[in-house]
């Protein structure tokens, strides 16, 4: 369930520029608190395992380096 969640907020930052806005108005410490809050329960582990698990996925270069792209600006949050 936890890897199911973190692909769909993978999808959603993908898609949504709001979204994103309002996970990058968090401080490191309460993004997880905020995923949760919007629906989404998963670890920093668990995303990294969605992430490999829907690279693998990609047909076209396109997908997996908007994929990429998507998980440096996930890692960036932490920083």
């Amino acid at each position: 369930m936890a890897i199911q969640d973190a692909m769909k907020f993978i999808r959603e930052s993908q898609k949504n520029r709001e979204f994103r806005k309002e996970i990058n108005q968090c401080e490191p410490n309460q993004i997880f608190d905020k995923m949760k809050e919007l629906g989404y329960e998963f670890t920093y582990e668990e995303f990294e395992e969605s992430v490999n698990m829907m690279h693998v996925k990609c047909q076209f270069e396109e997908d997996a380096n908007q994929l990429m792209q998507t998980d440096m600006w996930f890692k960036m949050l932490f920083r």
